[in-house]
């Protein structure tokens, strides 16, 4: 063991709470917070079942923190929004493991990309409070080889023993719950398999039920990627050489002391995954039981997990295909001899239905959404053996009656993300809607975006902006005064502006743009007939009007490049813009520019203010300003520093709409605020139990519900929060 760590691990142990010292850490608004419904969005790595509790299921993302299931409830609750900005890179999660012995005591490996120290985080309370213990070595919880594991596992037969493997820096073990840590020097190798030069080295420690042995297994080139010890870690031996070229990304063991392993020849997700297998071992030799597809399409095999109710039963999962229906899952029954997928492309049938009415948008314009692609791990209900859970690159899915498989009776795999929420968010629009007018508007990267008719459900296919556009937006925006109208941005030279006037239930390209660039900036007038676009950074000054109504384009007269451009969300014939440290207006529908004479800072945002003509404010980080008069003067407000600033629906009827920021007021720490008083006083919101990771500077309120406020994330999909009843 390296003892020269123990002192700096010991002291860099930190216990984080819900309670919050300090005079602005305590939210003084009290607020309950949950997501705008989207149905996953992002990489789900890993599911857990607790074998200790029922109905107890820990997940893990790349780039979202870690969820645990509340049954309950019927959703998925986030546990570590306590990471904020100052240390956003712990909020990728490298590997969870639940405490077999104790439901209530679980860990997580974190660091989201490799470079930066990792940290390990352990819980008494199902993960309400943590314990922080900083490692000195980086994890990458969102580069390559992220879904194998699980590296963190708890030693069922002495639960105080934890051992964690890393990418770089060997084995590692606690032995008094994750408090502290020390290297287990006598395992013999940190692996050799780098994949994009990214290390991979331990991806998963297994204990075998039979006896006290643990096992290791190590992405290694040359087949000895298995190593075994029988006396507490104190020495190792590598298995049989076992597919040279190939890595053991998963494994699991049987009641009976079977060891099952899924193989490929690369970590995955997303590397060029060729070849694979499944095997499993005796305790004395390999076993070849790979499942026989033959049906021309090729990949890997990642997730592995046996029926804890029968010795013989496991379910597999393939990695990287690609090619239609996707990734398969397979069963045996007999130990492996023979197995039963989902579906047979070679014969063309299927064995499952899909259900993703809860998210309709899963179907990505097909009849019926994919069984999944990017799995790399599968997890079967200890308690339920007709439940298989398993991650893909968009959400989470279970099968609601796995044993059918195989009997002539469709598999049924349903929807399984519910409060699960992973998109990197870029934008939110909330305009003045009505009643079956989209209450939001959203951009975000992977999926292009949405539009929301109720930000609690999740949204169909038809209000998806990825079905009919693909690629990755860049600005958004909607007509306040008529909500079905709304417009983006994304990067595409063929088409790089897309809008809807049915409130998103179709979206076209806008015709004949006079500049083929990818992308650029939106802003939509208030009656939802003109938008002005300014194409992305090409050197080119030219900003342009278009009207829908004739579908035509013409020059926005009086500004240069760099001007920032915003339409007043009352009258739709005024324009605002600020360019070279002046304010501009025009009250001609964007066809001239003039400055009003008031200097403003650069770089600044531009908003208008809905339902109060003239009404703008601007925010240039620790400079916010606001005109009630459409620019002619401006008020300045003072000791604040705000990344971002955002309107709601005003406190009562008729007054001023609620101000929403995002940054710090006085003394009042970095945070989440509420202004119902035009900005003469804040009040904190969140607090230091809810920091959301990996802020992205947008936030808006709700036009109609005072209170709502939405704010972006990079990875925790778009938060919500409602003033508590």
């Amino acid at each position: 063991m390296k003892k020269s760590h123990l002192l700096a691990l010991c002291m860099g142990a930190v216990m984080l709470t819900g309670c919050a010292g300090g005079s602005g850490s305590k939210a003084p608004a009290d607020y309950k917070w949950s997501n705008v419904a989207i149905g996953g969005g992002g990489y789900v790595t890993g599911m857990v079942y607790s074998e200790a509790e029922e109905n107890l299921i820990y997940a893990r993302t790349d780039i979202g923190g870690a969820y645990r299931w509340v049954e309950s409830e019927g959703r998925w609750v986030a546990i570590t929004d306590h990471l904020g900005s100052d240390n956003w890179n712990l909020i990728g999660i490298e590997s969870i493991a639940a405490d077999p012995v104790d439901a209530n005591r679980v860990y997580a490996l974190c660091g989201t990309y490799m470079g930066t120290n990792g940290a390990i985080l352990s819980s008494e309370d199902y993960g309400e409070n943590w314990t922080q213990v900083d490692m000195p070595f980086d994890c990458g919880a969102n580069n390559q080889g992220r879904g194998t594991g699980e590296r963190i596992q708890v030693d069922p037969k002495k639960n105080n023993v934890i051992y964690t493997g890393t990418r770089n820096a060997g084995l590692w073990r606690s032995e008094d719950y994750g408090k502290t840590w020390e290297e287990v020097t006598s395992f013999p190798t940190k692996g050799n398999f780098t994949q994009e030069s990214t290390s991979i080295g331990i991806m998963w420690v297994q204990f075998d039920p039979t006896s006290e042995d643990i096992y290791a297994g190590v992405a290694c080139t040359d087949g000895n990627c298995v190593y075994r010890s029988s006396d507490d870690g104190a020495t190792w031996e590598a298995l049989p050489t076992n597919l040279p070229g190939m890595i053991p990304v998963h494994a699991d063991f049987s009641s009976d002391g079977t060891l099952y392993l899924c193989y490929a020849d690369s970590a995955g997700p997303n590397g060029s995954t060729a070849t694979g297998a499944v095997c499993k071992y005796d305790g004395t030799s390999f076993t070849d039981i790979t499942p026989q597809n033959d049906d021309g399409r090729y990949g890997g095999f990642s997730g592995v997990s046996v029926d804890a109710n029968d010795p013989d039963t496991v379910v597999v999962s393939t990695m990287f295909y690609w090619s239609d229906p996707g990734d398969c899952l397979y069963r045996t029954t007999d130990g492996g001899k023979t197995w039963t997928g989902l579906f047979d492309v070679k014969n063309n049938t299927k064995s499952y239905t899909m259900d993703v009415s809860q998210a309709d948008w899963l179907t990505w314009g097909l009849e019926e959404a994919k069984v999944g692609w990017w799995i790399t791990d599968v997890s079967i209900n200890p308690f339920n053996s007709d439940e298989v859970m398993y991650g893909t690159g968009a959400t989470i899915y279970c099968t609601e009656n796995m044993t059918d498989l195989g009997t002539g009776e469709d598999v049924t795999i349903a929807f399984a993300a519910y409060g699960l929420e992973e998109t990197a968010v870029f934008q939110m629009v909330s305009p003045n809607y009505q009643d079956g007018q989209p209450q939001l508007y959203s951009i975000m990267g992977d999926l292009t975006g949405f539009s929301h008719l109720d930000v609690t459900v999740g949204p169909d296919d038809a209000h998806f902006m990825g079905s009919s556009s693909g690629g990755n937006p860049t600005d958004l925006d909607a007509a306040f005064e008529n909500a079905n109208v709304a417009a983006y941005c994304i990067q595409d030279k063929r088409s790089p502006l897309w809008l809807t006037t049915d409130g998103g239930s179709t979206w076209n390209a806008v015709n004949n743009v006079p500049e083929m660039v990818e992308g650029g900036k939106v802003c939509v007038n208030a009656d939802g007939t003109t938008l002005l676009w300014t194409p992305a950074n090409t050197g080119n000054s030219n900003i342009y009007k278009y009207s829908i109504k004739k579908d035509k384009w013409y020059y926005a007269e009086g500004l240069g490049y760099g001007a920032e451009v915003a339409a007043d969300r009352v009258d739709p014939s005024t324009f605002y813009a600020a360019y070279n440290g002046m304010f501009y207006v025009s009250h001609d529908s964007g066809n001239t520019f003039e400055s009003t004479g008031q200097m403003i800072a650069d770089n600044c945002t531009v908003q208008a203010v809905v339902g109060h003509e003239g009404h703008v404010w601007l925010s240039s980080g620790s400079l916010v300003m606001y005109s009630e008069d459409g620019g002619q003067s401006f008020t300045s407000l003072k000791d604040i520093s705000f990344k971002a600033i955002g309107f709601g629906a005003p406190e009562k009827d008729g007054g001023y709409p609620t101000i929403y920021a995002m940054g710090e007021a006085g003394d009042q720490g970095d945070g989440i605020y509420r202004s119902t008083d035009k900005g003469r006083t804040w009040v904190r919101i969140n607090d230091e139990h809810h920091l959301f990771g990996n802020l992205t500077s947008y936030i808006s309120g709700d036009s109609r519900i005072f209170g709502r406020v939405y704010f972006a994330t990079n990875g925790r999909g778009i938060v919500m929060g409602d003033v508590a009843e």
